[in-house]
């Protein structure tokens, strides 16, 4: 871990919430992120869920998420990310979804949303 690594890392374990906030609303382009490439995630417990996310030209971010149900299964077309302990394969894809949780709790506090359903 750089000297870098570190001190964000010391800053999320004493205000992860601060660290949150501000990444949120100042975020950053990643440079290794490319317009109009989809990047691929299955789901830990099965090959059958996949996560894709593209960005377009415009930087808009477009989000797909497909599931072949199971016909042996029963449920939801849920995807689980599991924690390390629980034998999760995809922690860096957890914790982005960790931030998108936030920011989708941030936005609805800053601009409620009321569709009809």
């Amino acid at each position: 871990m750089n000297s870098i690594e570190k001190q964000i890392r010391e800053l999320l374990d004493t205000h992860p919430q601060e660290v949150i906030t501000a990444f949120l609303n100042y975020p950053v382009w990643p440079p290794h992120i490319n317009v109009r490439e989809a990047y691929r995630r299955f789901e830990d417990d099965s090959p059958k869920g996949v996560l894709t996310v593209a960005f377009g030209v415009d930087s808009d971010s477009w989000i797909e998420v497909i599931s072949k149900p199971d016909p042996d299964e029963i449920g939801s077309s849920m995807f689980r990310f599991r924690t390390h302990a629980g034998g999760g394969k995809s922690l860096k894809v957890r914790a982005a979804l960790l931030v998108l949780a936030e920011a989708i709790r941030q936005d609805n506090a800053e601009h409620p949303q009321h569709h009809d359903e």
